[in-house]
């Protein structure tokens, strides 16, 4: 389909404003993920990967055969940490795992993973949300010893929210396989200082932490 020269000129105005805007966006979250792992001094961090599609090409492989969306990868991601002692990579009983997730947009729709998502048929930005969830998965059953946490057991089980709904605290809780994990979720736009999120993060932890049975080391 064709395009006036100026109509696509002004276009790329948008563009340009919209890539500055998503840079200082993208660094305000992982300045608030930085904060947010703070506020779990014992862990340290462990893995990451963008919650819906794989993060983008690596240097020797050819970008041209990969969507648009794979050079978002903030625009959804899981950040997990760990305890710095105890099960890193094989989990036992009672070790645990922290997912920081940014969902920034909630009106992602992907119904046919074959098929590129088309953003014209999202619900609109105003209808959609961006938020912030902090979760924890613990191991309530043996695992086998090659078994890790990544591959083996945080890539394979659900999110609290896809299987259960929150109580009256916001807690969003779930028993599946070898785990029991707990969900709280914010509205990014609440996180609007250091107090907010450290406020959030406490909330979280107190919560989660009776819900699991999990002593968190205090800040």
């Amino acid at each position: 389909m064709s395009i006036d020269e100026q109509t696509f000129s002004a276009a790329l105005v948008d563009v340009r404003h919209a890539y500055r805007l998503l840079a200082d966006y993208q660094k305000r979250c992982l300045d608030m993920l930085t904060l947010i792992g703070q506020q779990f001094p014992e862990t340290e961090f462990y893995n990451w990967k963008p919650s819906t599609l794989a993060p983008t090409p690596i240097a020797r492989t050819d970008p041209r055969d990969f969507w648009g969306w794979n050079f978002l990868p903030l625009y959804q991601a899981s950040f997990l940490l760990v305890p710095s002692s105890g099960g890193r990579s094989h989990p036992g009983i009672g070790d645990w795992l922290v997912e920081l997730r940014i969902t920034s947009d909630t009106g992602w729709d992907m119904p046919d993973r074959r098929i590129e998502p088309d953003a014209s048929k999202f619900v609109s930005v105003e209808a959609a949300d961006s938020k912030l969830s902090i979760m924890v998965f613990k191991c309530v059953s043996q695992l086998p010893t090659e078994q890790n946490w990544f591959h083996s057991v945080w890539a394979n089980t659900s999110w609290p929210e896809d299987i259960s709904v929150p109580d009256d605290d916001g807690l969003i809780y779930m028993e599946q396989g070898v785990l029991a994990a707990a969900q709280l979720d914010v509205s990014i736009a609440q996180m609007t200082s250091k107090d907010a999120v450290k406020a959030f993060c406490e909330r979280a932890k107190r919560l989660i932490a009776r819900k699991l049975d999990i002593a968190f080391a205090a800040v």
